[in-house]
C-alpha cells in the first residue's frame, strides 16, 4: 500500500470514530438546554423533527451519566 492510501485509510478510521460520539455531544449544559428548549415538535419539518430528536438523545445520555436534565 502506498503512504497516501494508508493516510487517507488513518483520516477516514479516526473521522468515524469520533462520529461515534454523537452530533450534540461537543454542546456544554447551557447550549444543549438551550436547543432542547427551542424544540417544538408539532412546527417541525422533518429535518427539524431528527435534529430534535438527536438533541433529546443526548439529553437522556447525559441524564444517565450524570444527572444532568435539559
Amino acid at each position: 500500500m502506498t503512504l497516501l492510501f494508508k493516510t487517507i485509510t488513518a483520516v477516514f478510521f479516526i473521522t468515524m470514530l469520533s462520529a461515534c460520539s454523537g452530533p450534540f455531544s461537543d454542546y456544554n449544559n447551557y447550549d444543549l438546554s438551550q436547543a432542547y428548549a427551542k424544540c417544538d415538535f408539532s412546527k417541525l419539518t422533518a429535518a427539524g423533527a431528527q435534529r430534535c430528536t438527536n438533541i433529546k438523545k443526548e439529553c437522556d445520555k447525559r441524564k444517565d451519566e450524570s444527572g444532568f436534565r435539559c
